[in-house]
C-alpha cells in the first residue's frame, strides 16, 4: 500500500511541477492536475491520510531534483517490467499535462527531457 500511495503523491507532484515550471500555473493545467487528485479520492476506499495528502501537494512547490529524487526512491524494489511500467504512466501523465494549456514552452521541454534523461527511460 505504501508504493501506491507514493506513486499517486508523485503523480500529483510532478504534475504540479510540470505545469508550472514555465513560470506559469494556467488554469487548465490546474484543472487537470485537480481532476487527477478528485479521481484519485473518487476511487473506492482510499484512507483520509492520502486525501489529505494529496489535497496538501496543492500547496507546495516542487523541483526538478526533487521529482527525480522521488522517482528514483519510488521504482526501487520493482522489477525491470513493474519500473518500466511506472515510468511509463508517469511520463504520459506529466505528458498530458505539459500539452493541456495547448502551449509547450520550452522550460517545460527542458525539464521533461532531464527527467526522462534522469529517471532511465
Amino acid at each position: 500500500m505504501e508504493k501506491l500511495k507514493n506513486t499517486i503523491l508523485l503523480t500529483a507532484k510532478a504534475g504540479l511541477f510540470f505545469a508550472s515550471c514555465d513560470g506559469e500555473f494556467s488554469n487548465k493545467e490546474r484543472e487537470f492536475v485537480e481532476g487527477y487528485i478528485e479521481s484519485i479520492e473518487e476511487v473506492g476506499e482510499i484512507p483520509q491520510e492520502l486525501k489529505t495528502q494529496l489535497r496538501d501537494t496543492l500547496n507546495h512547490a516542487y523541483t526538478l531534483e526533487g521529482i527525480i529524487d522521488e522517482t528514483k526512491v519510488l521504482v526501487e524494489g520493482f522489477n525491470d517490467d513493474e519500473r518500466k511500467a511506472i515510468l511509463f504512466t508517469l511520463r504520459q501523465f506529466i505528458m498530458k499535462v505539459i500539452a493541456t494549456d495547448a502551449h509547450v514552452k520550452t522550460k517545460e521541454v527542458e525539464n521533461f527531457d532531464k527527467w526522462v534523461a534522469a529517471v532511465g527511460l
